[in-house]
């Protein structure tokens, strides 16, 4: 018997070990996988995260100051305007860029030959000085591109460029603006990106323009940094990491500012940037600690209580294999074990059934049937009132019905009046006043102002009469297809058409704050898409161009015809002037009255032509050319976007 004790001891005591050791194990295996990789990855998203940030910022900061720059070239272009004819004029317009732009410093006009005519500062005029600029890099290159950002300078510690602007004409000269940087000081400070981070400009020879930290460090040559370095090579790949100018290792990112070839460097030093991984490190370093004591605890305790469970196992099978089928194993581990001892008790419970008498079999089958009787009675009162659910149900349907007869009737009035209306105006539009109620008003005879748009084609009349009347009509439809989509797109209102001449109005019969520019974007793109139409028909024999007119007044609107044949027309001399000017433009031109142009003139490049006497008028109507559209998005461009295809 006490060989039986010891032996039985013994494998407790190896079960015991197995436990703690195979449990400490584990934890610590877990918790070390778990360290590298959170280690690793918490790494890696650092470095992205901070890095992505820099990046954006400094993109932020290139795209500011290239807007910045293409403004200020855009200003010095406009003192260079071919209308100023005197030199008094040309002084007047360098005092206004002067109070206008802190950062100019000086400007000067340079005749065709490179002799200085005017110079300009802000105490002081200098007029016909003669000074020799041929050989000067800003004349040479204006005179050559037309516009030129020359390279970066420094005086007394401070970056200056100038910026030249040749005038339009032979031999007209240049006019050069010196623009003092220390203006990009300000991008630079408002686009740092943490209190850590510093963030400076080089220029293409790695020379400081712009520094976040301090003065000093403007016009200093940091080519030899490793991040500068791979910037100046041609292919320009920014690296994500570098060394500081005290030697310490940055992570970096940089951006290229368009146009000047200048870069947008932002640095963080590697030691701030991964101080989240170090600490991350201290943490995992006291958890596998932690983790340690605790699974060295919980395994002592876990081997222990299973000892108990196994005895009470034990004793109880030999009380059952004697017979003693109401003894009853407690084990309460919330495992195995205490399946398994329930499956002993279950056991020896089936065996106590088996030996109860007939009696409480039969009061049992008694009781359920005076319950079975109890859920009969229970379940007519069910079905009663399922009946009266569906009874309700049958109504509720009944007045679906109803109510989906008359949408069904209200949609077909409403398909009625878009089709209705479909015959003079755009889709949407139809939709739009058919959809809402007392809408109809807007196509009763009423006063505004609208924008009405001519155009047609040049040498149509030639070109039917000398080409069959098939080709003629293959014309017009893929002509009539490219003005349609656009009409449509803009929501504009096709008044009539008759062969190649077109007439659409703007701000009827629903009104569209931005009428003259929707007019005025519409006839951009349709000229565009002539153009192209017009390539094809030139490689088949035929010749045409294309011109369009359009002017803004008030006219009256409304319908007219007879009931079977209604058109929604536009009657006043507005409608007279913008077929005049759609006759006088000249292929390719879009002539417009003074006043749509002034509606637009923000957003259009445009050219003033001479007044026109035109047939109707008693006076020479003043009007501008439209070359190409420069403006920010508008109603137009959210009604196209809306409307297209993608949407």
């Amino acid at each position: 018997m006490a060989d039986d004790s010891n032996e039985a001891w013994f494998r407790r005591g190896g079960l015991f070990a197995k436990y703690v050791v195979s449990l400490v194990g584990l934890v610590l295996f877990v918790l070390a996988i778990n360290a590298a990789l959170e280690t690793w990855m918490i790494y890696r998203e650092t470095r992205a995260s901070l890095t992505a940030t820099m990046s954006d910022k400094a993109e932020a900061a290139a795209r500011r100051i290239a807007q910045s720059m293409s403004d200020l070239e855009r200003q010095v272009s406009w003192v260079t305007r071919a209308s100023v004819a005197t030199i008094e004029q040309r002084q007047a317009d360098y005092a206004q860029l002067l109070n206008q732009q802190p950062s100019v410093r000086q400007i000067f006009k340079l005749d065709g030959a490179g002799r200085e005519q005017l110079r300009m500062t802000r105490a002081k005029v200098t007029l016909d000085s003669g000074a020799n600029f041929s050989r000067d890099l800003a004349f040479t290159q204006g005179v050559a591109k037309g516009a030129t950002f020359a390279p970066a300078t420094f005086r007394d510690g401070q970056p200056f460029m100038e910026i030249a602007v040749a005038h339009s004409g032979q031999d007209a000269g240049v006019t050069v603006a010196e623009i003092d940087l220390r203006f990009l000081g300000d991008f630079v400070d408002a686009a740092q990106a943490g209190k850590h981070t510093t963030a400076y400009i080089v220029d293409p020879n790695g020379r400081v323009l712009a520094h976040s930290g301090t003065a000093r460090m403007i016009g200093q040559d940091w080519a030899a940094l490793p991040q500068v370095a791979a910037l100046l090579k041609p292919d320009g790949t920014p690296l994500d990491a570098g060394t500081a100018r005290d030697g310490h290792s940055v992570l970096t990112a940089a951006h290229v500012v368009p146009k000047l070839g200048w870069f947008v460097v932002f640095e963080q030093p590697t030691s701030q940037a991964l101080a989240p991984v170090r600490d991350l490190l201290l943490r995992i370093a006291a958890l596998a600690a932690l983790g340690l004591a605790v699974a060295t605890l919980a395994g002592i305790l876990l081997a222990r209580r299973m000892v108990g469970p196994i005895n009470a196992l034990r004793a109880g099978a030999r009380r059952l294999g004697a017979g003693d089928f109401g003894h009853r194993i407690e084990v309460k581990t919330s495992d195995e074990l205490e399946e398994l001892a329930d499956q002993f008790n279950s056991m020896a419970g089936q065996l106590q059934e088996t030996y109860a008498g007939l009696e409480s079999k039969v009061a049992e089958r008694t009781r359920d049937l005076a319950r079975s009787v109890d859920e009969l009675a229970t379940a007519r009162d069910t079905v009663q009132r399922q009946a009266d659910k569906l009874q309700e149900q049958t109504d509720q349907l009944q007045h679906w019905n109803r109510s989906l007869e008359e949408r069904v009737e209200k949609q077909l009035g409403e398909i009625e009046r878009i089709r209705r209306l479909e015959r003079f105006l755009a889709p949407q539009v139809a939709q739009l006043i058919a959809s809402s109620d007392g809408h109809d008003s807007l196509l009763n005879s009423h006063r505004r102002e609208v924008t009405v748009v001519f155009c047609d084609l040049r040498g149509f009349t030639a070109f039917t009469e000398s080409s069959e009347p098939e080709e003629a009509m293959n014309v017009l439809r893929e002509y009539h297809a490219a003005l349609g989509e656009l009409i449509f797109r803009y929501e504009g209102t096709l008044d009539r058409y008759a062969g190649d001449g077109v007439m659409i109005l703007f701000n009827a019969p629903l009104p569209f704050p931005d009428h003259a520019e929707r007019a005025v974007r519409m006839a951009i793109e349709m000229r565009d898409n002539i153009e192209v139409l017009a390539r094809k028909w030139r490689n088949r024999g035929h010749n045409l161009g294309f011109g369009v007119g359009i002017a803004v007044g008030y006219a009256t609107l409304g319908q007219i015809g007879f009931e079977q044949r209604l058109e929604y027309a536009a009657i006043g001399s507005v409608t007279n002037l913008a077929s005049r000017l759609s006759d006088e433009a000249r292929a390719g031109q879009i002539i417009v009255s003074q006043r749509a142009y002034g509606m637009v003139e923000s957003l259009v490049e445009a050219r003033p032509i001479e007044p026109l006497n035109l047939k109707g008028f008693h006076h020479p109507v003043a009007v501008v050319e439209i070359l190409r559209w420069r403006g920010s998005q508008s109603g137009a461009d959210t009604a196209a976007q809306q409307s297209s295809p993608a949407s």
